[in-house]
């Protein structure tokens, strides 16, 4: 069982300049604070403003790097703005101090406004040749966080450079990327799906954790990877892990779902209670293995009743569910799997296709659901056609096992909003091309009509 992923923040920047107020003799730890402090409550005497720092070149490359990291207090919308200003000007007079440098090229790169990202990528692009980590961790977050969804849309970082740089940004020692590049491998995104590869940079991670990462949320992924696999010695390990992580007087989020998840098979009586234990501090993700145990008997009496219930967040009783169960993309899943299926609920293909769309924002195999779901019943439809199609083709340019196949059935398919059998064709031309045996009679029909 996998937990949504947690984006990583957002560097994107205001592209408004101001001007930098002159004062004499700070230094840059008084800086920052200056520049941090939250605004004074109604009723209080406000203080005198603060001036801000005298930006110089030998203060230019500290200013800038430490201004990247965001403050631990609130600061107010002018205070923010004073610093992302402050932050971009630095960074500026340290690169041209020092254009050269691949790290200061880097951050002068990440502050222009999007209108000059042209400009950033190609200064991304030549640091990452210099070997900066952070560049090629920026050219995949730029892929990442504006490139995709779109097929018409043109891509200054393309699927196949982003995959490359978020590699190379982990070969490079870069903690987040390889923490992200861990959750790629995982949940195929961007990154074909590779779980022997997922275990080797959860290694990395827990070795290397980013500034601000939990090792003991790193531990739990490694721990459930590793109990995954089919190495004896590599599962007893993933095994060890989450038991310590499961301690008496130790508490850590999702150790125990991933515990109760490794073990179901062989002890599924410790793994229902385990569950039990889990679904109120960590709903989302405890309580969709929970439901499937209670409808099938396993691990005690089967009570689907109070699965359905709890997959819902609805009660018949007094007792109130759990906040925020029934918005789990994982509970509107396995929802939508029983809607599909007419079990516990009654049977409606078009609710259940929207639950398990509903969940393929974060579900590989939800996702590839989908679109074999619209190809069989194409009287069905999904609210956001154009990103489904964006996934879709994204899978088969993975060469994920049957994504080309599922996405030449529902473009040959009636389904309105997804018909295109040039397109198709296209595809099963490449396919053939490749060796796929299968696709040479289809290709002789293509070439026919």
């Amino acid at each position: 069982m996998v937990t949504p992923p947690k984006p990583p923040a957002n560097d994107s920047l205001p592209p408004l300049l101001r001007t930098v107020v002159v004062s004499s003799g700070l230094l840059v730890f008084g800086m920052v604070v200056a520049l941090s402090l939250p605004t004074p409550q109604s009723g209080t005497a406000p203080e005198a403003p603060k001036p801000e720092p005298m930006l110089t070149v030998e203060n230019a490359v500290e200013l800038c790097h430490q201004l990247f990291e965001e403050p631990k207090e609130y600061i107010d919308d002018a205070a923010k703005r004073r610093r992302w200003d402050l932050r971009r000007e630095s960074c500026k007079m340290a690169f041209e101090a020092n254009p050269a440098n691949a790290d200061l090229k880097t951050a002068y790169a990440r502050n222009l406004p999007y209108e000059q990202k042209a400009e950033a990528i190609a200064m991304l692009r030549e640091a990452a040749s210099q070997g900066s980590a952070e560049a090629y961790h920026q050219l995949y977050e730029h892929h990442r966080s504006w490139d995709r969804g779109d097929l018409d849309k043109v891509q200054l970082v393309t699927r196949a450079e982003a995959a490359r740089a978020l590699h190379k940004a982990a070969e490079l020692g870069h903690p987040f990327a390889t923490r992200i590049l861990v959750r790629r491998l995982e949940d195929g995104d961007i990154v074909k799906r590779d779980i022997v590869a997922a275990r080797y940079w959860a290694e990395r991670a827990v070795a290397n954790p980013a500034k601000d990462a939990s090792k003991g949320g790193l531990l739990v992924t490694l721990g459930r990877l590793l109990a995954t696999s089919d190495k004896p010695d590599e599962r007893a390990r993933g095994l060890d892990i989450l038991e310590k992580l499961n301690a008496p007087g130790h508490y850590q989020y999702g150790a125990k779902r991933e515990l109760a998840l490794a073990i179901r098979k062989e002890d599924p009586v410790r793994a229902r209670a385990l569950l039990e234990e889990a679904r109120r501090p960590d709903p989302g993700g405890a309580i969709v293995p929970l439901a499937e145990m209670l409808i099938a008997g396993e691990g005690g009496p089967a009570d689907p009743k109070r699965a359905l219930s709890l997959l819902t967040g609805k009660s018949d009783s007094w007792m109130p569910m759990v906040e925020g169960a029934s918005n789990s993309w994982m509970a509107k899943g396995m929802l939508g799997q029983l809607t599909l299926e007419g079990k516990l609920v009654p049977r409606d293909i078009q609710k259940a296709v929207n639950l398990i769309d509903n969940a393929s924002a974060y579900d590989f195999n939800a996702r590839m659901q989908v679109v074999r779901l619209l190809a069989e019943y194409p009287e069905t439809r999904v609210s956001h056609p154009r990103i489904t199609l964006y996934y879709a083709v994204e899978a088969a340019e993975l060469d994920e096992p049957g994504a080309t196949a599922a996405l030449i059935e529902l473009k040959l398919s009636a389904n309105a909003q997804f018909q295109d059998r040039p397109g198709a064709c296209k595809l099963i031309e490449t396919a053939a091309s490749r060796g796929d045996q299968t696709m040479a009679q289809r290709l002789a029909d293509c070439r026919a009509n």
